[in-house]
């Protein structure tokens, strides 16, 4: 591996400055760029691709030989041995998206869906189908069926990413994989914050969240956990009878929606923040691998759970305050919170592909990226066209479980 970074860093040093200085009087900004390979061999070569496309607009739109050799040896390594060039995209691939989602912790538990352009609307049935006995040559009775209409709004985020002159020098092929990986981690952080932390109130329930947040895209779960219900964990310390007993009355207050029933359909999750998870691990009625090793197989490989709901951890739930939100005061966010929620119950979506865009500003030298999604998060029940973005607190598909003791 050392003698391949010597040979890629020895081959772009031979063209990288006329390459950077060559085209500094005559590049433009670019149009927005959000193509997508359609022929894609694997998801080794589409990462492969997407980083030649941030190389190919570094060096304002073309890549030199030592660039295409060096990508050509990396094709190579991953089992590609035609012509690279019909390979290149002119945007990122669909891998990129992809790497984007697997980022992701608790938001990955609801698949992206998308809306293609403008604001979505899905129809949700509400419930009223029914069977009724019916007697030979009779007309079936007729179901009181009702309906909904979700309605799936959006908001983009943006990455901005900035690199000297001198950092390209130094070596190109690698930076653009860098910057690649910054890219997908800053808007999967994004989504991620937005899922969780998310409120569209005019005033955000957490104190010092910014206007321009991803945690101000949509109502994320401590949101709609919040206004459909709360199980207060009584703010002291708790034996584990006593913890298990409250995610008991948690489960109880979502009723059909956190049932048994949704349990044993793989719907109901438990998100924890990290003290919790790892508290939770000490209690000998709480299943982990290493405490069932080869038994695991029993249960799915994963046994990470509570009265059979699976617990996921997040490090991105907040420090918050005995009622469940970030006080303005940093002394009084001495607790944890806990979310119970039916992952069927709610929604994830993009609208449109990735977007990316890239200049260079030559007062600084400097070449600067700019990746953005656009994308939105609800419950089905919660963004209505009769009330878009509104929590509906009748429907218990989440619960939050507050003033947990650290």
């Amino acid at each position: 591996m050392a003698k391949l970074s010597d040979m890629i860093k020895k081959a772009l040093k031979e063209d990288v400055s006329a390459a950077i200085a060559a085209p500094v009087a005559t590049i433009a900004p670019k149009e927005p760029m959000s193509g997508v390979v359609t022929k894609s061999i694997s998801a080794d070569a589409d990462r492969l691709a997407d980083i030649a496309y941030i190389t190919k607009s570094f060096r304002g739109g073309a890549l030199n030989d030592a660039d295409k050799r060096v990508l050509d040896a990396k094709f190579k390594a991953v089992g590609v041995t035609g012509d690279i060039a019909a390979l290149l995209p002119d945007g990122f691939t669909g891998t990129f998206m992809r790497d984007i989602e697997k980022e992701l912790n608790v938001a990955k538990l609801f698949p992206m869906g998308s809306v293609p352009g403008g604001t979505g609307h899905d129809l949700i049935a509400i419930g009223g189908i029914q069977a009724y006995i019916t007697n030979e040559a009779t007309d079936g009775t007729d179901s009181s069926e009702s309906y909904v209409t979700f309605v799936k709004t959006t908001k983009k985020i943006m990455a901005v990413v900035r690199k000297s002159y001198e950092a390209i020098n130094d070596s190109l092929i690698d930076l653009a994989a860098e910057v690649r990986y910054e890219l997908v981690r800053a808007i999967a952080e994004g989504i991620e914050e937005a899922v969780i932390n998310g409120d569209l109130s005019s005033t955000h329930m957490d104190s010092g969240v910014a206007a321009s947040s991803p945690k101000k895209v949509c109502n994320g779960l401590r949101k709609h956990a919040k206004e459909k219900g709360t199980v207060d964990f009584g703010g002291a310390a708790l034996t584990e009878a006593q913890m298990f007993a409250k995610l008991m009355e948690m489960q109880l207050a979502g009723g059909k929606y956190l049932s048994d029933t949704e349990v044993s359909k793989g719907n109901v999750v438990l998100v924890v923040d990290n003290y919790m998870f790892t508290k939770f691990r000490l209690y000998d009625s709480f299943r982990t691998i290493e405490k069932a090793g080869t038994m695991a197989t029993l249960f799915g490989g994963k046994v990470d759970s509570v009265f059979s709901i699976p617990v996921i951890s997040s490090d991105v739930l907040p420090k918050v305050s005995a009622t469940g939100v970030v006080s303005s005061t940093a002394g009084d966010n001495l607790f944890s919170s806990c979310v119970m929620a039916n992952i069927k119950m709610f929604k994830l979506f993009s609208n449109g592909a990735v977007v990316s865009e890239n200049d260079r500003n030559i007062t600084n030298q400097t070449l600067f990226w700019t990746t953005s999604v656009r994308f939105g998060f609800a419950g089905i029940y919660d963004s209505t066209e009769a009330s878009v973005n509104t929590v509906n607190a009748a429907y218990k598909t989440a619960i939050l479980g507050i003033n947990i003791a650290r």
